[in-house]
């Protein structure tokens, strides 16, 4: 236990600076921004810790604080953020289809194939279609269109 109180009487702003780096390096590395909020934290304390105004004690509550304050309120703004500047339709060639057209290929009782662009889809319609018939894509569920007559 001696070990331990000695080492955390040696804490200064130099070791939260560099804890700072190694999480900042780890939230890099995995890219999830749940490493982000101790490694901010950490560069604070670093910052209250070089001025002078607290000691170990001190500086080790006021890291736990930052870490859940910063947590708490950053973490939701990150999320919101990134969901705002999210790419619509990214990894998902389907949802790019709304409201483009295609041309029946094969439709009978509600269900067939339509062909948008080189590619064949699995059609369902409430409108009675013809092969030939130009149709509308109105939403996909899946691999599978929903259409309605042009």
């Amino acid at each position: 236990m001696d070990t331990l109180i000695t080492f955390l009487t040696s804490l200064g702003p130099q070791h939260w600076l560099v804890f700072g780096l190694i999480l900042l390096i780890a939230e890099m590395a995995s890219g999830t921004t749940y490493l982000l909020w101790p490694a901010v934290a950490a560069f604070l304390t670093a910052l209250i810790s070089l001025a002078g105004f607290s000691n170990w004690v001190a500086d080790i509550a006021i890291f736990a604080v930052l870490v859940i304050v910063l947590t708490a309120f950053g973490r939701p703004i990150v999320q919101r953020w990134r969901s705002e500047n999210n790419a619509e339709g990214l990894n998902e060639r389907s949802k790019t289809l709304i409201g483009t057209r295609g041309v029946i290929t094969v439709f009978a009782n509600g269900t067939g194939s339509v062909k948008i662009a080189d590619t064949i889809w699995r059609a369902v319609s409430e409108d009675a279609l013809t092969p030939g018939q130009t149709v509308v894509i109105d939403a996909v569920d899946g691999a599978t269109l929903k259409v309605k007559a042009a």
